[in-house]
């Protein structure tokens, strides 16, 4: 096409003046882009819809000036605080959330684990795997909290949003690291890969940016790295096993965990900040948690408004949505969690400790969930790489489990039934178990045979609701209802 007809093109669907001098300098993208499908309305839209995309973001995109209005005063303007790691980014993310509104600021949520924006149309409590999925994703977030006159955003930041780069230009005022597992996502990314994808996200930030730095799962020299990534302030938070395992030194950490003590009615922390000694008690399970909580604790008191009181009544009335979700009846603990390695060693510690008799679990296809119901996940190359994440699974069970309840997840191009004698074939004969294909009824059943002082774990699935059970049917299906339902039998 030639350079007038796209410009007829284009006045037919009212593109205005500016935005076609822009773009005729690059005629070959426009005639690349028009002629890709043969309807070239829809794509040229596409195309005008980037570039209006690609001009928000220049010198900071303008994205500052979405963000930030300079009518407010400087104390309302909007500060943002992004979040990645290999776990904890939605817990971390939350209580932060959390703890601001607690404050009474107008404080907005995109995580995985929820959206809480009240501009936003997405229901508050439903997971929604990547809140961040695209550049358009992106500047509707920024005109919803915009529009709602928010003091702060939360955004949860993960490694694919990373990889495609487009977070690069947001003013964060704090830009958080919960820990880093290298091996954490394999499926997508070598070590290599993944910790890189990591370290940008501390590479070319603001001038006024602070960074938060968990510190557990790697080695030093990766953290020396990171705090070399940028000159702006650091926050270290680590526990103090592992600042002396590793021979950090302790004066340089902002948040130091120096006692933890875990029931099954919650936690209890002490804290080093800033050198001052602090005691938390929370309704809050499970070890990881209380590093979720370090870092959150370090997160606020990089923004200057950490009251340790305050924080412990947010925790003590803080429901995560499919994150160490626990439910107690008559005796029985159920937990429901999408994390199997993290929940396995804080229960096993439970059993040995000897507050838990007996653990029994509910597990179905390792998941993967519906953020890869599309063509990938319905292939046999897929397919391949699930049966050793599952095989993986259920071979930490052995060793720790009492009882298995095996049952649908995502199943996608594979059979429901064969997954589960798959999964089943791994136990080796060692821990005893039940096949129930249908996940209701599974869960169901491992409660109601469930006695005191049993921990019922429900995994894989945490806070998702959409539950693929075909290569092109799906049903909508959340632990955490199906618990609520059945123990409403019980009272």
């Amino acid at each position: 096409m030639k350079l007038a007809e796209n410009q007829k093109v284009f006045k037919q669907l009212n593109i205005d003046d500016t935005l076609w001098n822009d773009i005729k300098k690059d005629d070959n993208k426009v005639l690349i882009i028009y002629g890709s499908n043969g309807r070239g309305k829809s794509t040229i839209k596409d195309l005008f819809q980037k570039e209006k995309l690609e001009k928000k973001q220049i010198k900071k995109r303008i994205i500052r000036k979405e963000f930030k209005n300079s009518n407010r005063k400087h104390s309302s303007e909007l500060k943002i605080i992004g979040i990645t790691g290999s776990r904890g980014k939605s817990t971390t993310a939350l209580i932060i959330h959390n703890y601001l509104k607690d404050l009474g600021y107008k404080s907005t949520l995109y995580s995985s684990v929820m959206v809480d924006s009240p501009a936003s149309y997405l229901k508050k409590n439903e997971a929604y795997e990547v809140a961040v999925r695209d550049e358009a994703a992106l500047i509707s977030i920024i005109e919803e909290v915009e529009a709602y006159g928010a003091d702060y955003l939360v955004l949860e930041v993960n490694e694919s949003t990373l990889a495609k780069g487009f977070l690069k230009d947001v003013p964060f005022d704090i830009r958080v690291l919960t820990n880093l597992n290298p091996k954490h996502n394999l499926e997508q990314y070598s070590e290599k890969q993944y910790v890189e994808l990591k370290k940008s996200f501390f590479k070319d930030v603001e001038d006024d940016c602070k960074c938060v730095i968990g510190f557990q799962d790697y080695d030093k020299e990766l953290l020396d790295e990171l705090l070399k990534t940028n000159k702006y302030p650091k926050f270290i938070c680590a526990s103090n096993y592992v600042a002396t395992l590793k021979g950090l030194e302790k004066e340089k950490v902002t948040c130091l965990l120096t006692g933890l003590n875990i029931d099954i009615i919650g936690m209890k922390l002490e804290f080093n900040l800033n050198g001052a000694i602090n005691k938390i008690d929370t309704n809050l399970m499970m070890s990881y948690n209380a590093l979720n909580i370090l870092t959150a604790v370090t997160t606020l008191e990089a923004l200057d408004v950490f009251d340790v009181r305050k924080f412990e009544q947010t925790l003590n009335n803080i429901v995560i949505p499919g994150r160490a979700e626990v439910f107690r009846e008559n005796g029985k603990l159920i937990v429901v969690d999408a994390h199997l390695p993290a929940m396995l060693d804080c229960l096993k510690m439970l059993k040995e400790q000897g507050k838990v008799d007996k653990i029994k679990v509910v597990i179905g296809s390792m998941g993967h969930g519906y953020k890869h119901w599309d063509a990938r996940f319905k292939t046999e190359e897929f397919a391949l790489q699930r049966k050793e994440v599952r095989k993986y699974a259920m071979n930490l069970l052995k060793d720790v489990v009492d009882y298995v309840y095996i049952t649908e997840s995502d199943s996608g191009k594979e059979n429901a039934l064969d997954i589960c004698k798959e999964l089943e074939s791994y136990l080796d004969g060692k821990v005893p178990s039940t096949i129930i294909v249908n996940r209701e009824e599974a869960i169901e059943q491992a409660i109601c045979e469930s006695k005191e002082g049993e921990i019922v774990f429900i995994s894989g699935r945490g806070n998702r609701r959409v539950l693929c059970n075909g290569e092109n049917t799906m049903k909508l299906l959340k632990d955490s209802d199906v618990v609520k339902k059945v123990l409403e039998q019980f009272k």
